[in-house]
């Protein structure tokens, strides 16, 4: 945070001194008051740094940095979660885009099928399982391979799932090593108490990750990660 001073006028019109050179007690208020606000922003910026810092630290000793904040108009948790993955972009990349291992390793998901493309859009079905309550729904995909993104959203579905949004991202970090950035939401409306949801949602969320890892792990093992190709399946909402 950079902080000019003259983006305060009382700094650069209102220091006037009166006839016998001596500062006014207007001044005064006025010095006094640019004073504290320049000690306020170093303050924010000084403790934004020493959290930036401690996450770095996290983030170096292998944790799951995540994070759950509720939507301010519906209420819906939306977790949001960054580690470091030891593997290329392309690794990564290579796993999170096949859906047809998706029901192999991702937390509560059972299958992922891909059922049509259209030019910026994959629709893909999926079914997953949260405690004892089983949901299919269908979920639109943006697939963007520039900054290595994938993001969805709610199409349809039945089940207790009435929404579910958000994205994974790949970004460089070091030689060894990516940062995979994870946000999601979920709502499954009166099925589930709010509090029971949240819980589920924040006890996932650090498994997806580990999930990642093992799996980059397991396939690095059995030699190089190839390019996944995108097989389609019948749709069952269109039965």
């Amino acid at each position: 945070m950079t902080v000019s001073i003259a983006n305060y006028p009382i700094a650069t019109q209102s220091l006037r001194r009166d006839d016998r050179g001596r500062m006014t007690n207007d001044m005064k208020i006025k010095l006094g008051s640019l004073i504290g606000i320049l000690f306020m922003c170093l303050t924010v910026q000084a403790a934004d740094t020493s959290n930036a810092d401690k996450i770095k630290q996290k983030l170096e000793k292998g944790d799951i940095i995540t994070e759950i904040v509720n939507h301010p108009v519906t209420g819906v948790p939306n977790p949001t979660g960054k580690c470091l993955v030891k593997a290329s972009i392309n690794d990564v990349w290579y796993v999170i885009t096949d859906f047809d291992s998706f029901g192999e390793f991702m937390p509560n998901a059972m299958f992922y099928r891909p059922v049509n493309q259209t030019a910026n859009r994959l629709i893909v079905n999926c079914k997953i399982k949260i405690g004892l309550l089983y949901s299919t729904y269908k979920l639109a995909y943006i697939i963007d391979e520039e900054t290595h993104t994938t993001y969805w959203s709610y199409v349809q579905g039945s089940g207790p799932i009435r929404d579910a949004q958000g994205y994974m991202r790949i970004e460089p970090y070091d030689d060894t090593r990516v940062l995979v950035t994870y946000t999601t939401t979920l709502d499954a409306g009166r099925y589930l108490p709010k509090w029971i949801e949240t819980y589920l949602t924040k006890s996932t969320f650090p498994k997806i990750f580990s999930s990642l890892r093992q799996r980059i792990v397991l396939l690095k093992g059995r030699g190089e990660i190839a390019k996944p190709k995108l097989n389609f399946y019948q749709d069952e909402f269109e039965k």
